[in-house]
């Protein structure tokens, strides 16, 4: 989240040391956007400052030299609409309610101000704050919600049927030799000559 930073460069003669040290400091700063503009109440609705303030849409920081009750009344002149929101170095703003729908004005008056270091710490914490992003489970509508896809039935694979096919439990033609029946009578020869010799 980048935060545009508009600042008056019409600084009052008490006030210049302070609009160049935020100028050197905000010029490139990471996640900051620095706009130089003249004074709200000078900006004339052709002026390449009112097509600068058109162009940003977002949560802004203003600063100025002047209240913040004037600061935001001179937005609103040349058509920079937003709500005014509380910070640290501006805590009489009403807090933000989330949900409101239109964009958040920071404002800083220069005159309350002790140093560029103060105002670039409290800008550097808006910036940080606006990047936290909250999400909403509440929205989805029942359309919306996936469902979750049923398994696919399991296909089954058709059997095949081999024809003349015989039953495991019926055993196979065997291939074995049956023994010889002349094998058979040499063996009971032997026997009988084995009972001869004992005598």
């Amino acid at each position: 989240m980048r935060l545009p930073v508009i600042l008056n460069q019409q600084a009052p003669a008490s006030g210049q040391s302070l609009a160049e040290d935020l100028v050197g400091e905000l010029i490139g700063r990471p996640g900051l956007d620095l706009t130089l503009v003249d004074r709200f109440s000078l900006i004339r609705p052709d002026s390449s400052d009112q097509l600068t303030l058109d162009a940003i849409t977002v949560p802004s920081a203003v600063l100025d030299w002047q209240s913040e009750d004037d600061i935001h009344a001179a937005l609103q002149a040349v058509g920079f609409n937003g709500v005014r929101c509380a910070h640290e170095l501006d805590a009489q703003a009403p807090a933000y309610t989330p949900g409101a729908g239109a964009r958040r004005l920071f404002l800083f008056d220069l005159r309350k101000v002790g140093s560029a270091k103060q105002v670039l710490a409290e800008l550097s914490r808006l910036r940080e704050s606006l990047s936290v992003k909250t999400i909403s489970l509440g929205g989805l509508s029942a359309g919306q919600r996936s469902t979750p896809e049923k398994p696919k039935a399991k296909q089954e694979v058709p059997k095949q049927v081999v024809p003349d096919a015989k039953p495991l439990s019926q055993p196979a033609p065997s291939s074995i030799a049956q023994p010889n029946k002349q094998g058979g009578d040499d063996l009971d020869d032997l026997i009988d000559q084995l009972d001869d010799m004992d005598v």
